[in-house]
């Protein structure tokens, strides 16, 4: 098990690296807005609020409304928990922050 990652000046390029790679370049600005917000917020993990308000706009917004897309499955998102993108329905670790790959073609929707 990967040990958490609490501070931003670690989650960031990891969560970064994830946008880029699964949605593209051009959403990597939302990371950086994101923890830029938290950062004045006084909550007890800033690191897991920024992956799950990250992953919150890309839905809401409709970036990807599933975001980011487990590759095991293909219809459903993954869930960020101790430093690693979770398959909640089979209950195993996919990969760790900073490790997400594109979605092979054809997979999932």
């Amino acid at each position: 098990m990967v040990s958490m990652i609490r501070d931003l000046a670690d989650v960031v390029p990891l969560l970064e690296r994830d946008v880029a790679s699964t949605v593209g370049e051009s959403h990597r600005h939302v990371v950086a807005s994101v923890a830029d917000d938290v950062r004045e917020l006084d909550v007890p993990d800033r690191a897991e609020k920024v992956v799950g308000d990250v992953q919150q706009y890309l839905q809401d917004t409709r970036v990807d409304p599933v975001w980011p897309r487990c590759p095991r499955h293909g219809r459903h998102p993954l869930w960020y928990r101790s430093g690693e993108w979770w398959c909640v329905q089979d209950g195993v670790a996919v990969a760790r922050l900073g490790e997400l790959v594109a979605p092979a073609e054809g997979h999932g929707a």
